[in-house]
């Protein structure tokens, strides 16, 4: 039998390799996705950061009212007032201006006569598309919160109050986080998305093509009058899919640490991902694809048509993608829920691209649960492995 599976498992690679297409899309497809990856995240880090930096200009109404002391604050802030003429309120709400101020009459002298006063923030968050409005916001209260600062010590300064006295117990904050640990915290949402996107999609299309593929072309048929026995033909096949899932997997997960690598300081925070992790989430994530490599190939083999086949395993990369995220936002409570695939594989990961500590025999409890799983759809799929339901199955 081992002679018959090895055979089947040369004629599926020969095929694919053949193929060139199909083995142009095995290898670039998962270096742009890794790639893609690794760079969103913190590309998406820097144009915040970015545009937080920039000066920032808001539009006035009654700027005549505004202090000195206010106008100097908010220029070390990189902000300035700029007097603004007609419907402020308008322009705000029609998405023309992103906030705008306004500034009430006796403003200086209410300061200067220690009376309260309040300044009006008008704002829309939605101007400036995603990385607008907010942003304003954000800057101004700090600068404000600055001043009302400077303007207790002067009054506290005035009574001969020591300012020391509203502040009896200081907190000096350090950070102890490593560059690795942040270049981490950015990887461990979209590396396990991308183990287990990666691992669902790497085979599909070879498991459609063995399966349905090859219904769809009548060259099936050609195969089932060899010696070789159902489930010999079936261990082969899915030996060929996951041979070739081997490749995809690696690639796109050496693409995404390669990219962390070659990303400017400014992006990354001068952290990088250590190659110890990758090759971690990549031998995590093999017994995974073999799990649903044998999923691919229970749904493709019950179909006619390769395009009925896509239409049937979509769903298992919609299931993955939700699997990843439950784990991302609702890690594992209990050792053992780290046996269930997928959910498990995903868990694992992210605790390991933070440099966390993984609970005692999670990466184990997450291997043997892929194997396990894999192992029982093997069996579940040579029930249906047979020649009239593999020829004739709707």
């Amino acid at each position: 039998m081992l002679t018959h599976i090895l055979n089947i498992w040369r004629k599926e690679l020969m095929d694919t390799v053949r193929d060139g297409k199909a083995l142009r899309q095995a290898i670039l497809m998962p270096l742009a996705i890794g790639i893609l990856y690794a760079v969103i995240n913190p590309l998406l880090g820097s144009l915040i950061e970015s545009k937080a930096q920039e000066p920032l200009t808001v539009p006035v109404q009654g700027f005549e009212h505004a202090s000195e002391d206010l106008v100097a604050i908010l220029s070390r802030f990189v902000i300035t007032l700029e007097p603004y003429e007609g419907d402020m309120e308008g322009a705000i709400e029609s998405g023309q201006e992103a906030a705008g101020l306004i500034i009430p009459p006796g403003f200086g002298g209410d300061v200067a006569g220690e009376r309260r006063t309040t300044l009006v923030l008008l704002t829309n968050d939605t101007a400036g598309g995603l990385f607008g409005g907010s942003f304003s916001v954000q800057r101004l209260q700090l600068a404000l919160n600055t001043y009302n600062q400077l303007e207790v010590v002067n009054r506290m300064k005035t009574r001969e109050i020591d300012p020391e006295l509203l502040q009896p117990v200081a907190l000096d904050a350090r950070d102890l986080a490593t560059p690795a640990q942040r270049a981490g915290v950015m990887a461990s949402l979209m590396l396990p998305i991308l183990v287990g996107v990666v691992a669902a999609q790497g085979g599909m299309f070879i498991a459609i093509d063995v399966t349905a593929g090859e219904k769809e072309r009548g060259t099936l048929e050609a195969l089932l009058v060899t010696p070789a026995g159902d489930a010999a033909i079936l261990i082969g096949k899915v030996a060929a899919v996951f041979t070739m899932t081997t490749l995809p997997v690696t690639l796109t997960l050496l693409g995404f640490w390669l990219s962390s690598v070659l990303l400017p300081d400014s992006m990354s925070e001068g952290g990088v991902l250590p190659i110890g992790l990758v090759i971690q989430a990549i031998l995590i994530a093999l017994p995974l694809a073999l799990f649903l490599n044998v999923i691919l190939m229970i749904i493709s083999v019950r179909t006619k048509a390769f395009k009925d086949a896509q239409s049937s395993v979509t769903p298992v990369v919609m299931g993955v993608m939700f699997a990843t995220i439950a784990a991302a936002f609702v890690p594992p409570a209990n050792p053992l829920l780290f046996l269930i695939p997928i959910y498990g594989t995903s868990a694992v990961v992210g605790v390991l691209a933070v440099g966390g500590v993984v609970p005692a025999n999670a990466v184990l409890f997450s291997v043997v649960g892929s194997l396990l799983a894999a192992a029982v759809g093997l069996i579940f799929a040579l029930q249906l492995f047979d020649r009239e339901r593999l020829l004739y199955s709707a």
